[in-house]
């Protein structure tokens, strides 16, 4: 079974079209049932609540789509579903009885919650038409109090009586100034010992970005310090290579982050990284397939989707195209 859900064409903020593709079957599914179970193993419930009561959810109206059945779903469904950093498992009850389950896909950069529509009616242009009213200010410019300056002028017919008596004032004025330059002159003399303590100032700044700069890097020692969301957003922004990458995977897997270990997989897969995708795929498949925290049962349909994610990349992956000859078989 493979399970993903699509924007709608044209794309609707809160609504979004959900794919199911039975494997052996290629029948239209009018109907389907199904629970949303997240890695806690609580269940997605109508309120857009998780809780550990399964919840059964029915959607009608399929049509064909993706080689598979889609169904419209909305906000109740969406908002919730891309609100969780977490992974979701969905359980098809189908009509004769029988049960399939997988990882639900989303293509989370395309899909928006119906929180998007509300932003947008925020952004009206009628406060920058209305803008132009303000222009009668010219009468500023009626203002003009260049008066201020003439009196100035006034006070000139009495300086030439104090030019004598400031003669003493600007010889002791001329004698301080000489004292002050000596002075100056001796302190920078002995300053030449005082630089280094100056350019000992930057180091605590540097050192304090140096702090920032770990407590944002992605590594295994940040795991524990930061949600999952940032430190999965500081691992794209770096740029890691794909060995460094699966490290700090492995690392996420063993502290049961399993959010961040699938979706660093998923989206470092999505862009192209065939390394990260083949390892993906082996979390599934069920011949490479160990045992986790936060991949508990093989899904060869699952599997079968990341192969394919490797071929349209690399379309002569030989493992990509053994395994994923075997499990369409």
């Amino acid at each position: 079974m493979l399970a993903k859900i699509f924007p709608c064409d044209p794309a609707e903020p809160g609504y979004a079209q959900l794919m199911v593709r039975l494997r052996g079957q290629d029948a239209l599914l009018p109907t389907l049932n199904f629970t949303l179970c997240n890695n806690e193993q609580n269940y997605l419930q109508p309120n857009g609540s998780w809780s550990p009561a399964p919840h059964m959810f029915t959607v009608t109206g399929g049509y064909p789509f993706e080689k598979g059945s889609a169904f419209r779903i909305g906000p109740d469904l969406l908002d919730p579903l891309l609100a969780s950093a977490s992974q979701v498992q969905i359980q098809g009850q189908l009509a004769s009885g029988e049960s399939r389950s997988t990882t639900l896909q989303l293509v989370r950069d395309a899909l928006f919650s119906s929180d998007a529509r509300g932003q947008t009616a925020h952004y009206g242009g009628s406060s920058v038409v209305d803008a132009p009213t303000a222009t009668p200010e010219p009468a500023v410019v009626t203002e003009p109090e260049p008066a201020p300056p003439e009196p100035i002028h006034a006070p000139t017919t009495s300086r030439p009586k104090r030019n004598n008596s400031l003669v003493p004032i600007i010889v002791a004025i001329l004698l301080v100034l000489l004292i002050a330059a000596g002075a100056l002159w001796w302190f920078m003399g002995r300053g030449n010992a005082t630089p280094p303590a100056a350019e000992k100032q930057p180091e605590p700044q540097a050192t304090t970005a140096n702090a920032q700069t770990s407590a944002s890097e992605c590594s295994p020692a940040n795991l524990a310090s930061q949600n999952e969301l940032d430190f999965v957003q500081n691992c794209v922004q770096q740029k890691l290579d794909s060995d460094k990458l699966l490290t700090i995977i492995q690392a996420a897997k063993d502290a049961k982050k399993c959010g961040v270990a699938q979706r660093l997989y998923a989206h470092s897969a999505q862009a192209g990284d065939t390394k990260i995708a083949l390892a993906y795929a082996g979390e599934y498949d069920p011949q490479d397939y160990k045992s986790s925290e936060c991949f508990k049962t093989p899904d060869a349909d699952t599997a079968a989707y990341w192969y394919d994610t490797v071929l349209q990349t690399d379309p002569e992956n030989q493992k990509a195209k053994q395994r994923l000859a075997e499990l369409r078989k």
